[in-house]
């Protein structure tokens, strides 16, 4: 009875890995503990999850000789013939984590459009927001104090496309009756003549 039970602690212990957790600085966490060959990445950031305390559940990816660690410790102690007599040196590394979290506020609303804003467009150098609204005018706020700089008047329907120059100094709005202004920033007055074009063209051509 007595050789039967050492055998199979002895069979137990050569199923099991003496490791050691510690963190990319080498601090140990924990003292060495025995674990089973079938352990993977996940059952080891299950155990360093519960040995920090932590309350919500964090990634971490496992390193063993600068080598990452991505199948069981068997499989590892096989493939690169690891002695099981040693510590095993088990490195953790906290993984980044990425939420995406909804907006729910707004830092600052602006009013001014009798209708719904059908179309926005900021100036290439971030100075400016051009809008178009269902009230059939442009109009031009500056995004530094957030205040409105210019109405522009013109179009006899809803503005739905607006198109800035590459040097922010021309502005093209479309409406649908297919109406092509364009208007100087710094103004806000027209720049040259009004086109008319075919509403179905209208979104291609700016």
């Amino acid at each position: 009875m007595q050789t039967t039970m050492e055998g199979g602690g002895q069979e137990e212990m050569t199923n099991n890995v003496m490791c050691l957790l510690t963190d990319p600085e080498g601090t140990p966490l924990g003292a060495p503990m025995y674990l089973p060959q079938n352990a993977g990445p996940l059952q080891l950031q299950q155990i360093v999850n519960k040995l920090l305390n932590n309350e919500e559940k964090l990634p971490y990816a496992f390193y063993i000789s600068d080598q990452k660690l991505v199948v069981q410790l068997g499989s590892y102690l096989e493939k690169n013939k690891v002695s099981v007599e040693k510590v095993l040196r088990i490195v953790y590394q906290p993984q980044a984590v990425f939420r995406i979290r909804p907006v729910n506020r707004c830092s600052a609303t602006v009013a001014g459009h009798t209708e719904s804003v059908l179309s926005v467009a900021f100036s290439p150098d971030g100075r400016q927001l051009a809008s178009g609204s269902g009230d059939t005018t442009v109009r031009l706020w500056d995004l530094n104090t957030q205040t409105p700089l210019y109405t522009c008047t013109g179009h006899k329907n809803w503005v739905l496309c607006i198109a800035w120059s590459p040097d922010c100094k021309h502005l093209v709005s479309g409406s649908k009756a297919g109406e092509l202004q364009c208007w100087d920033p710094l103004t806000g007055k027209p720049s040259g003549n009004q086109l008319i074009v075919k509403s179905a063209y209208l979104i291609s051509y700016l």
